[in-house]
């Protein structure tokens, strides 16, 4: 009988993993089709409107390399140049939540003579801007998603030109402009989000349930990028996590009623596994300790769930001041001492408590866990 090691490197090689081989075709031609549709944008810019980049920032796990199959799904960051006063973050003001930022078009006026502005940037305003009491306009997140897409949508008659046999539909999925055909045989799925630029790191058009249109969501995924790309392919490293997000995805099949699979985002699984590598020495990543360190991340999660805390990358995690990784460099350094950011502070807690039995079962029993996969 084979050992449960045996039997993760089996799952892994049949089930799992999206071999570089295999998927680099589909992010090569993904690539193309995003760069593509970019440059056509630019044809339907109006004068006024914000710049937007040729050049797409792929992120998330096809381009960390802990893509799981079967799925072919393809995220981009397209910056964007925006003028702005300045971008309001707090730590300590419950209006601006922790996590996202406000981003200052124009201060509020303090008397009516100074509210003359030349028709360019009162144009600017009116299209893509909010008034927000004391902070004067805003840039709105869902006036900028709405413009975004609506120029995405033109360009399909050029897409289906430059790819000639290809059928492009786009559908909006959250922030982003979904781009869908199929190419090889195979779906693939394409999502466009607009950012802008602050310093090393973006703010994204995910509006927050707060805020509403005026707040902007940080997003760390060129660092997080990073830091994949510094961890030693030879080791177990990818593949303890992309098992860990394939049990999660597939836990339906075992618990039909699973809060693991409907409950519990794939970027929870992923700052779990950031805080074990950060905590546990790089030795004992090698490939014969895989059962050990998924184990490991089991029972981290787990203890998460039953602690209600499972604390944010970057944002107020101070150990990350004094360390000198590359993956580190570029995250303004005020963020590091924001207060220590709770990502399961909104969840019920009866649904956390229902993730971390469905985590403890499959850390108590990882064995026939194991097995019922690899013969599904």
């Amino acid at each position: 009988m084979m050992s449960n090691l045996q039997v993760l490197e089996q799952i892994y090689q049949g089930k799992v993993d999206f071999s570089a081989p295999e998927l680099d075709p589909y992010k090569t031609f993904a690539e193309s089709v995003v760069h593509s549709l970019l440059t056509n944008i630019q044809t339907y810019l109006k004068p006024g409107d914000p710049k937007i980049s040729k050049e797409p920032i792929g992120t998330g796990s096809s381009f960390e390399g802990v893509k799981v199959k079967p799925d072919l799904e393809f995220d981009f960051m397209v910056p964007m140049d925006i003028k702005y006063v300045q971008i309001i973050f707090s730590n300590d003001d419950h209006n601006v939540p922790v996590c996202y930022g406000l981003i200052q078009i124009e201060q509020p006026k303090k008397d009516m003579q100074s509210t003359s502005k030349c028709d360019k940037d009162t144009d600017f305003k009116e299209k893509f801007c909010m008034k927000f009491g004391r902070h004067g306009h805003l840039l709105s997140a869902k006036s900028i998603q709405e413009w975004f897409q609506s120029l995405c949508a033109k360009t399909l008659p050029e897409l289906s030109k430059r790819f000639s046999g290809i059928s492009f539909t786009f559908r909006t999925s959250g922030p982003a402009r979904t781009l869908v055909f199929n190419w090889r045989g195979k779906e693939m799925n394409i999502d466009i989000v607009p950012a802008v630029p602050y310093k090393h790191t973006y703010l994204v058009a995910k509006m927050s349930s707060h805020l509403g249109e005026a707040a902007w969501r940080l997003s760390f995924s060129k660092n997080e990028k990073t830091f994949f790309h510094g961890l030693s392919p030879n080791s177990c490293y990818f593949k303890c996590l992309k098992i860990l997000k394939y049990l999660r995805e597939n836990d339906k099949k075992m618990c039909p009623s699973s809060q693991l699979t409907s409950s519990c985002p794939s970027y929870f699984l992923k700052t779990a596994f950031f805080h074990q590598v950060l905590k546990i020495d790089k030795h004992a990543w090698q490939n014969k300790d895989l059962e050990d360190r998924m184990k490991d991340l089991l029972q981290y999660l787990a203890n998460c769930m039953k602690q209600r805390h499972l604390a944010h990358i970057f944002m107020g995690n101070r150990e990350l001041e004094v360390r000198r990784d590359s993956w580190v460099q570029g995250v303004p350094s005020e963020f590091f001492s924001f207060k220590n950011t709770n990502l399961l502070k909104d969840f019920n807690p009866g649904t956390l408590d229902q993730i971390r039995l469905r985590l403890v079962y499959i850390h108590d029993n990882l064995g026939e866990v194991l097995q019922t996969h690899l013969r599904g």
